[in-house]
């Protein structure tokens, strides 16, 4: 299928997303869905390194360069502080008392952690309370002694950002008397926060099947979180968190910010074996937390101890061990898989207690065949299209290096760390699941690297036993990337739309043959982003209140260059497409967008951003909690300065086993660089946009009113005879008296007007001739101005053909116009004010269930439209209000909201298993069909008085009264909705509809088992609804709400955005796993994996084209892998 869009065409995937128009006909087909396409599997391995070689023009920095930079940042960071500082450390608090219940003050309390080299000691105060702060997530010893009292001690495991409470009973003894060791657990309700919140335990992260080794494929794991595997994997709409897509989490690692501002997701990727374990916070958080709508995804990474300890192993995926799930029943085979994951990690002192390093390396190469089919087309028209692609159809290649070096010194009260992480990675002839039907000739070439540069210092200031935390960071973040074409020889991009003859409709679009996409449309684009944070928080407890305050400061750098786009889009019968080249077999759309200069295509995005909160932990009573925090963010680039954000959430425990939750906010966004890239406002790319039709055979070769689009979209234009009307020429309309098709009052051109203008006594043009500036004289006996001059004057439209930039005869259908040069309503930030309320319920030590309502307000979401689009182009075609030329306008015009239910269990490793489950239900609706897309009507504001002018019977269609909105509204003509006069009417809203954020169900179990003779078994399944996607539209002629003569294809008339559904998807992961003690210190695993076990056809993309004859309406056109197998091998010390 093919579903016009609101934007020029684009890339596939994320990268060098083009200036947001909307256009006749956008091009945005090409990496939307199209008739599926399936390749001659070959296993022949391409040459990977002349791939590497050819495309590292812009990641390849000089050495000398890069090492000056280094410098200068350790430099800085030395001598500077802190990034965005988050929460990294937890805190351990309890009352000690006797036997009897009386309260023991003066008890030495110590935390121990040998693993982490981490050792820590209190003495309780006169109420028997004492508090432990500032601890790294691990294992820790609890030991308490008082003089009188015998020892005791217990072993609890602390995980990421809590308060946990460890009450102590001491048993009357002598000093030095006997050690009583209690089995400590920590308490899985969380009693001190009403966030809703998932932590990802190391064993989870060790033990369980992940895909690709990319920690964050355990999001899934995280109650409310929609997983969508169609989409590109680094974009916003991967891993969505209740509703809010990708680019409005925030991803922390060590505190540092790790978030990609441009593409959304997590910047640079890390090693698996580097994570320690992580919290995904989806809603509540604190005040602390910002430049975040969505998800806080709080990461930290691994630590060096007292004792040396590693980590080495080896990943292996082949094709043998995978089985196909093509939808191609012919093909039995599964497509070509290689790859190799290969990482060691080491930590150990450098310095027993005092100074410890923790290092890792990671190397991954894959080489996947993307799954594809050929659209079913005539054998000659096919053999033409394999023999353009089958040349481009080899493996996708994944190449990427990680490598993480992190150093920790504990200098008296001071906690030190510094961390390098430094990834590359390349992608050869990629394209996302999502528009796997694409021809192979339309992937693209990708590239980036990331260094991250981070410095903190935890202080402990004060009395021991209840002091001042200081946490300062800094760090620097730099993260150069480029994108290309994969085929830059094909030149350019095309779609091709295939037409039956006879031709069935005078206007069908999409065709029910589908579309065929061939070649990428962009030239290469490229980013260097460069991120400056520094911050300074500082936390005390007076009493019962836990105060924390504190400021974050982030500079953002970013340079480079915006694709620009030459796309075409063939409108043509088979038996044209057979019979002459691409270019010349019918009418043409070209889309031409750039700057008009070099440096019109160049981005220099800054922004400085400030942030300051302060937040109180109130415990009013010993089983209520209060959390009170306001925030206030500005960004240099938005004139808001009133963006504060009040925080209030209060915990409940009802009962010792139930805690009740709630928590009201507003979460402020942040600075887009995706969307300001194309404003140049902003210091995005100044590009401006031409939109021509071509007509390389004069008026032969257009398969229906494609030659009269003008006329049929902008109510203005000629009516050109055509192959649905059989071509009939000037003599045969005019002996049968005919008039146009659309309008009545317009004389209808033959196909061969044209061709008879021409010197006098020179023979007529012959039909079907290409003609064009460098053949028109032969031709005709004309020169070309003057052939112009005298076609223009034989259709009645002086200055409507020029010679266009190919050669042929063009329409400049839609004017140059540009990028967005109004800017409207900058003192709003995009925002959501949301609140939930749930339930805890302890069930046994080891067991809680979960139970929340969540309520999200998406509020002044960013976007384009054009402001002063006349409501009346609706009804009499396209007009502008003043000045009279299009106004694009950038600001927060799109809104959205979420309701769920999110249901949870937890059952934490005991009696030799571990299960976590979780249920969603959600709803959610916006009325945003992309982050650069225009609307489908554009018009916000009061409604005039408009009139539709009627219209008179023809052959084809009835007539049509006159009819106006002055009072009350009214279906005009056209079918377009016309509102009555003097009501306020918000265009955006024609497309509400689903949100493509949300999953109405997800349901998903996760475990694991430990067996005999140290074998375990775990696994992942999940069953979702399937994702959102809209019919197009069907015709007759297009759908264009607002009457700008653009159209999406999207059927608004008869059905709401997103209203159907896929296919639901169903997947479950494995792992088996054994176990073989080298020796006490060094084990040794072995792995075997499956993904996807039940081997389903879980969609990737759906037919949405009504008169579709390929897939047919509602079914699934590409799938997702089938069965996959991975072997594995780790070896730890």
């Amino acid at each position: 299928m093919n579903t016009l869009q609101n934007l020029n065409w684009k890339t596939t995937g994320t990268g060098a997303r083009r200036s947001p128009q909307r256009h006749l006909f956008p091009f945005d087909l090409f990496h939307q869905e199209t008739t599926a396409m399936k390749p001659n599997i070959t296993h022949s391995m391409p040459s990977v390194g002349n791939v590497e070689k050819k495309h590292r023009r812009y990641l390849a920095l000089s050495r000398s360069k890069m090492s000056i930079s280094i410098l200068a940042l350790f430099t800085f960071l030395i001598l500077s502080i802190s990034t965005t500082a988050q929460t990294t450390t937890s805190t351990i608090e309890g009352t000690i008392k006797d036997a009897n219940g009386a309260l023991i003050s003066g008890a030495q309390v110590k935390a121990t952690s040998p693993t982490l080299g981490t050792e820590r000691s209190v003495v309780s105060n006169a109420e028997g309370f004492f508090r432990i702060v500032a601890l790294p997530a691990g294992t820790y010893t609890i030991t308490v002694n008082q003089s009188g009292f015998g020892t005791s001690t217990q072993v609890i495991e602390l995980t990421l950002n809590r308060t946990v409470t460890v009450d102590v009973q001491l048993q009357v003894g002598s000093v030095g008397g006997a050690t009583v060791d209690v089995n400590g657990e920590t308490p899985l309700l969380t009693t001190e926060t009403p966030a809703t919140s998932a932590t990802i335990t190391p064993r989870q992260i060790a033990e369980l099947p992940v895909n690709g080794r990319n920690y964050l494929d355990l999001l899934q794991l995280v109650p409310g979180t929609a997983i969508n595997r169609q989409a590109d994997p680094e974009g916003d709409g991967a891993n969505p968190v209740l509703g809010e897509r990708s680019g409005n989490n925030n991803f922390f690692i060590d505190g540092h910010e790790n978030k990609d501002t441009v593409n959304g997701g997590a910047a640079a990727p890390f090693n698996q074996e580097t994570i320690s374990e992580f919290q995904v916070i989806t809603a509540g958080y604190k005040a602390e937390f910002g430049q975040a709508s969505g998800a806080i995804v709080n990461v930290i990474t691994k630590s060096g101890g007292n004792a040396f300890h590693g980590v080495g192993s080896f990943f292996l995926r082949n094709d043998a061990l995978d089985s196909s799930n093509s939808l191609d029943p012919a093909v039995s085979d599964a497509p070509y898989l290689r790859r190799y994951d290969s990482s060691f990690a080491l930590g150990g002192p450098v310095i027993k207690d005092k100074f410890y390093f923790f290092g890792s390396a990671e190397r991954i190469a894959e080489d996947r065949h993307i799954d594809f089919t050929y659209p079913p087309l005539s054998p000659l028209l096919d053999s033409i299209i394999r023999g353009i692609e089958n040349p481009f159809d080899t493996p996708a290649l994944f190449r990427e290096s990680r490598f993480f070096l992190k150093l920790n010194q504990e200098l008296g009260r001071h906690s030190l760390s510094q961390q390098v992480n430094y990834t590359n990675g390349n992608v050869y002839n990629y394209a996302p699941l999502s528009a796997g039907n694409s021809l192979p000739s339309t992937r693209t070439d990708r590239g980036s690297r990331t260094l991250l540069l981070g410095f903190a210092d935890t202080m402990l200031l004060g009395d021991t036993a209840d002091p001042w935390i200081v946490t300062l960071r800094g760090a620097y973040r730099g993260e150069p990337s480029d994108l290309r074409p994969a085929h830059p020889e094909t030149g350019g991009g095309s779609i091709i739309n295939p037409y039956t003859v006879p031709v069935a409709s005078p206007f069908q679009f999409p065709s029910a043959l589908g579309s065929v996409v061939v070649g990428n449309n962009l030239t290469a684009s490229a980013l260097d982003q460069q991120y400056t944070s520094i911050s300074a928080i500082a936390n005390k407890r007076f009493g019962d209140h836990d105060v924390k305050f504190g400021w974050n400061y982030l500079y953002t750098k970013v340079d480079g260059n915006a694709s620009r786009t030459l796309a075409n889009q063939l409108f043509a019968t088979l038996p044209d497409i057979i019979a002459f080249a691409p270019a010349e077999a019918g009418i043409r759309l070209l889309l031409d967008t750039g700057g008009v200069t070099p440096a019109d295509d160049e981005i220099h995005l800054r922004n400085h951003y400030n942030g300051l909160f302060v937040q109180d932990d109130w415990r009013i009573r010993h089983n209520i909690n209060v959390s009170l925090g306001l925030r206030w963010d500005k960004d240099s680039e938005f004139e808001a300065n009133h963006n504060f954000a009040p925080r209030l959430g209060v915990t409940w425990a009802v009962t010792p086993k139930t805690v009740i939750r709630g928590q009201f906010g507003i979460f402020y966004d942040q600075f887009r660089l995706g969307i300001a890239r194309n404003v140049p406002q902003f210091g995005g790319a100044n590009q401006v946009a031409s939109q021509d039709l071509l007509f390389p055979r004069g008026l032969y070769g257009s398969p229906g009113f494609f030659s009269s689009i003008g006329l049929l979209l902008l109510g203005s234009g000629p009516c050109f005879a055509n192959a649905w009307n059989n071509n009939l020429t000037d003599a045969q309309i005019t002996a049968a008296g005919l008039t146009c098709t659309l309008a009545a009052s317009l004389p209808m051109i033959g196909v061969d007007r044209l061709n008879n203008v021409v010197a006098a006594g020179h023979a007529p043009i012959p039909a079907n001739s290409v003609i064009s500036i460098n053949n028109i004289q032969a031709l005709s006996g004309l020169a070309p101005d003057q052939y112009l001059s005298q076609v223009n004057t034989a259709i009645g439209r002086p200055g409507y053909f020029v010679w266009g930039s190919t050669g042929y005869l063009t329409n400049h259908i839609i004017p140059t116009f540009g990028a967005p040069n109004v800017l409207e309503h900058t003192d709003q930030t995009p925002n959501t004010m949301g609140f939930s309320v749930g339930v805890q319920h302890e069930f046994t030590k080891d067991l809680v269930l979960e139970a929340d309502y969540h309520h999200k307000n998406i509020r002044d979401i960013l976007g384009v439209r054009t402001t002063n689009l006349a409501f009346k182009s609706r009804v009499t075609g396209l007009a502008f209000d003043p000045p009279g030329t299009q106004q694009i306008g950038f600001g927060p015009y799109y809104e959205g909201t979420y309701d769920a239910l999110v249901l949870a269990v937890n059952k934490r490793f005991s009696n030799h298993y571990q299960l976590g489950a979780s249920y969603s239900y959600s709803s959610a609706t916006d009325n945003n069909i992309g982050t650069n897309a225009a609307p489908s009507d554009n018009f916000i504001g009061t409604v005039p008085v408009v009139t539709d002018p009627g219209r008179a019977a023809t052959g084809t269609t009835p007539a049509c009264p006159s009819q106006t909105n002055a009072n009350g509204s009214f279906t005009a003509c056209n079918g377009n909705f016309v509102a009555q006069a003097g009501t306020f009417w918000n265009g955006p809203d024609v497309d509400k509809g689903n949100s493509g954020l949300s999953l109405k169900h997800v349901f998903q179990v996760n475990g694991l088992v430990s067996l005999p003779w140290q074998f375990q078994i775990s696994g992942i399944f999940r069953a979702q609804s399937g994702f959102y996607y809209s019919r197009q539209w069907a015709g007759p002629g297009l759908i264009d709400p607002d009457g700008n003569g653009n159209t999406n294809g999207i059927d608004v008339r008869n059905a709401e955005r997103n209203q159907f559904s896929a296919p639901s998807y169903v997947n479950l992961d494995v792992r088996l796993s054994k176990r073989f003690d080298i020796s006490e210190r060094v084990k040794a695993d072995v792995f075997f994996e499956f993904f996807n076990l039940f081997n389903r056809q879980n969609p990737a993309a759906i037919d949405s084209n009504p008169n579709s004859t390929t897939f047919g309406y509602g079914n699934i056109s590409q799938v997702l892998p089938g069965r996959e197998g991975q072997f594995g091998f780790r070896i730890s010390f």
